[in-house]
């Protein structure tokens, strides 16, 4: 009982700090039906430049982007969409493709009659932005990758992760089934060994995990049957890019990602965080708001 109240009150006290500084940020949470699919994002509906964030396969946007919204939104109208699959985000039919969380995207963003915005993803949000950038560039004013499987991430990858986590497949990390699992994927995001015990992670894992668990595995699934797929993807972009990389990311090694950087070429800037893990808008806010900062500023 003692700790089943420590779990509780942890997750409360972090909630109530993310929804202060949405808050603070001016997001507020809607929910649409568009082109039959229901929609649910944050919106600040400033009159300002648009910019669109989407989040990697973990949680919700919310708990992706929140160390990033005060900051964004002094100069931005932030949208953050929580892609199919996340929070109340449904699909009317069975989209389980990289190709249709594009198409989603599309969708909301023609519904919010936006033609030009800047656009960033983290890990599987960055698939989906290069993805939607290569299809519409020039809806895209400038687009911001961060520690994301694009063309470099290899069959070895995803064998060297299983090893190291000690799972039988990607999607047990991705979608675990436990609060140990939530551990595990807590450690490869952040590249920092957590040292509570695993209880404390018991309401997270309930609050994100349990309602749509085999929606998700179906995601990681069909993602990573993809792979090769979208190696061979070709990106002939004009708009400037950021590459931004944790050097300790254990998933999708900083080498991808100077190898994204070489390809791309002379419109994008690569940068490596030092320490930063997977998720290193995260585990190296500082740096990593001063990077997309100077960035977007230019």
């Amino acid at each position: 009982m003692c700790f089943t109240l420590l779990s509780s009150n942890s997750f409360r006290v972090i909630d109530v700090l993310i929804k202060k500084k949405m808050s603070n940020a001016l997001l507020v949470l809607y929910e649409k039906i568009i082109a039959g699919d229901t929609v649910e994002y944050w919106d600040n509906r400033l009159e300002k430049p648009p910019l669109v964030l989407l989040h990697g396969f973990g949680a919700t946007t919310r708990y992706q982007w929140f160390r990033q919204v005060e900051m964004l939104s002094k100069n931005y109208r932030l949208i953050l969409p929580n892609l199919l699959h996340f929070g109340y985000s449904s699909p009317s039919d069975e989209k389980y493709s990289v190709a249709d969380q594009v198409q989603f995207v599309k969708n909301l963003l023609d519904e919010l009659e936006l033609e030009k915005f800047v656009l960033g993803g983290i890990s599987y949000g960055g698939l989906i932005s290069i993805e939607f950038a290569n299809s519409y560039p020039n809806q895209v004013e400038k687009l911001m990758i961060f520690d994301a499987p694009i063309k470099f991430m290899f069959a070895s990858d995803v064998e060297n992760v299983c090893k190291t986590f000690n799972v039988k497949t990607v999607e047990d990390l991705f979608v675990p089934d436990t609060p140990r699992g939530l551990k595990k994927l807590w450690y490869l995001s952040s590249s920092k060994r957590s040292f509570v015990p695993a209880f404390f992670f018991k309401e997270f894992h309930e609050k994100m995990y349990v309602g749509n668990k085999n929606e998700k595995r179906k995601l990681m699934q069909r993602l990573l049957s993809d792979l090769d797929e979208y190696a061979k993807h070709e990106y002939n972009l004009v708009m400037p890019i950021l590459l931004v990389w944790g050097s300790n990311d254990m998933l999708i090694p900083a080498e991808r990602g100077k190898m994204l950087y070489d390809y791309l070429g002379e419109n994008a800037e690569f940068h490596v965080i030092f320490k930063g893990g997977h998720m290193v808008n995260l585990n190296k806010t500082k740096e990593f708001n001063e990077v997309v900062s100077s960035f977007l500023l230019k």
